[in-house]
């Protein structure tokens, strides 16, 4: 009994204090929910609208924002009326964005810059991005209890590759020394952006940015960091999600055997 009080002291008790915590921050936050999806994609035609396992990229997003409990508007900017539609069907609010905001050199920011121009009370916001298919509600929530103390919040993932750059008449090491190669139990490494999701403001993004100094950031698993731009990484994808499935499967089927014995 007196190990069992420990464990929960130790182990249990954290944990639920972080969810109240997380719960309450999400009821009470003014963060807008936003999913930038243009009708236009080079590589895979209709990427946002794409499936796996049933569901859309945008339906699957929508649905995981919704889960996470933390906002209390979801937008999806768009310029295409199959993308509205969709985006509709889950729940999600539609901005239609003017065509000359979907084009291939939009970038984000401008994107975003547009969006805000037309709702003037959304001073805070959360860019998600469809092609990042595994994003998770924990993600979300800690980016939200993490954007109460910080301007910006954004995903990355750690990386412990070494990187070499190539100059005019060779190349050279960008993160390590030649001389001393570091073995990966012996450093860090090093954060790269996921793309998954940036928590940011009005402030920075009126400024041209979505990030500054002032920034946070939530690590996302290896196993969760993938985005789809080609067709092998939708392939990867949908291998990993169609694996996951048979596992469950696999599990529910051991659980009910064990049950009628």
């Amino acid at each position: 009994m007196k190990a069992l009080k420990i464990y929960i002291y130790i182990f249990l008790l954290p944990w639920t204090v972080y969810q109240i915590e997380t719960n309450s921050i999400c009821l009470q936050n003014d963060v807008h929910a936003l999913i930038l999806a243009r009708g236009g994609s080079k590589e895979i035609k209709y990427k946002n609208l794409v499936k796996i396992d049933g569901l859309s990229l945008l339906a699957r997003t929508i649905l995981i924002i919704k889960k996470s409990s933390c906002f209390n508007y979801i937008w999806v900017s768009t310029d295409d009326h199959k993308i509205a539609i969709e985006a509709k069907k889950y729940g999600a609010i539609v901005h239609k964005r003017p065509v000359e905001y979907a084009l291939d050199n939009t970038t984000s920011v401008a994107s975003v810059q547009e969006f805000l121009q037309s709702h003037q009370s959304i001073h805070n916001f959360s860019l998600f991005q469809c092609t990042s298919v595994f994003l998770k509600t924990k993600y979300i929530k800690e980016a939200i209890l993490k954007f109460q103390s910080f301007d910006c919040v954004f995903a990355v993932k750690r990386s412990h590759n070494l990187r070499w750059k190539i100059r005019e008449t060779h190349i050279s090491p960008i993160n390590f020394d030649i001389k001393s190669r570091p073995r990966r139990q012996d450093w860090e490494g090093e954060l790269i952006e996921t793309g998954m999701f940036y928590f940011s403001t009005r402030k920075l993004v009126a400024n041209g940015v979505l990030q500054n100094e002032r920034c946070s950031y939530v690590e996302i698993k290896p196993k969760d960091s993938l985005e789809i731009d080609s067709k092998l990484d939708l392939k990867i994808a949908r291998c990993i999600i169609n694996k996951n499935k048979e596992k469950f499967v696999s599990f529910k089927n051991t659980e009910n055997v064990i049950k009628s014995s």
